[in-house]
């Protein structure tokens, strides 16, 4: 169990974290409606400060923390009772020379989906450019950075994982680096099997009876109508909770603009049938 007050971890040592907020080009007009300002956490290690004496100002290696489905970047800098959030953690491996000093960025990549998958989708909008090409060139030219992809890395759990990957595989020339803690894989297996419950809940917001989408087992207007109830809650409940990131896949690996709401489901919203993934 770690201390929160750990003997050695001062004012001094903590390193200190520093929120800003950006306005992004990429996001704005997203297809969902989500803000283009977005909050942006920035950890900067313990002897950040001291640089700026120096007629040679250091600069420090730069990690990406990319957050798990339902999370937010500012969400791993929160208190924690009886452990570490990733700023603290980071601040006592630095005090004990098990890591360098560096610096962390927490992006905030939420979505009224509840999240995505950190790569670019016409339903969701394009957070991998957003990341990329708008979050890492502004974090060089904000900071003291080593601004190059050999000091540079990302690293998630979950969907903050599967992206890990991804950008390490898509998009490399940006990531030296990357950590994938338990991240999305064998989609089969790890939503095949919630979708009849996401089906059924669906299913509560059927209404038309003659819509030819209806008649093919295409959405029908019910995933609009599940969705403005479920932005309405206060709280959702857990089969909501699974059904809209569900949805959320679907919209992240799917995406159609022929849609109505710009995405495919994998199954036929009537039988339950699955249906061939779109191949185009």
């Amino acid at each position: 169990m770690a201390l929160k007050r750990p003997r050695g971890i001062g004012s001094e040592t903590a390193g200190t974290l520093v929120v800003l907020e950006h306005h992004s080009r990429i996001l704005k007009g997203n297809p969902l409606g989500d803000p283009h300002l977005r909050k942006l956490g920035v950890w900067l290690p313990p002897g950040y400060d001291d640089g700026g004496r120096s007629s040679r100002p250091k600069r420090f290696p730069v990690l990406y923390d990319l957050v798990g489905f339902t999370g937010s970047g500012l969400a791993h800098a929160n208190w924690k009772p009886f452990g570490d959030n990733v700023p603290e953690r980071a601040a006592r491996l630095i005090h004990e020379k098990k890591m360098g000093p560096a610096i962390i960025v927490f992006p905030d990549c939420f979505t009224a989906l509840g999240g995505n998958q950190y790569v670019n989708s016409s339903a969701i909008g394009d957070y991998a450019d957003y990341l990329t090409r708008e979050i890492v060139p502004f974090v060089d030219r904000e900071f003291r950075t080593l601004a190059s992809r050999d000091h540079r890395g990302c690293f998630g759990k979950s969907s903050g994982g599967y992206g890990s990957i991804i950008h390490g595989m898509k998009y490399a020339k940006y990531w030296g680096a990357i950590a994938d803690h338990s991240g999305d894989a064998y989609f089969e297996f790890v939503y095949w099997h919630d979708w009849p419950n996401t089906l059924n809940e669906l299913a509560k917001y059927r209404r038309s009876k003659t819509s030819k989408n209806l008649a093919k087992g295409l959405d029908d207007g019910r995933i609009k109508r599940f969705l403005n109830h479920v932005w309405k809650r206060e709280k959702l409940s857990g089969k909501e909770g699974h059904a809209i990131m569900n949805l959320c896949m679907a919209a992240t690996y799917d995406p159609d603009p022929r849609a109505p709401l710009g995405f495919r489901i994998p199954f036929n919203a009537e039988t339950g049938e699955a249906t061939r993934p779109r191949l185009a």
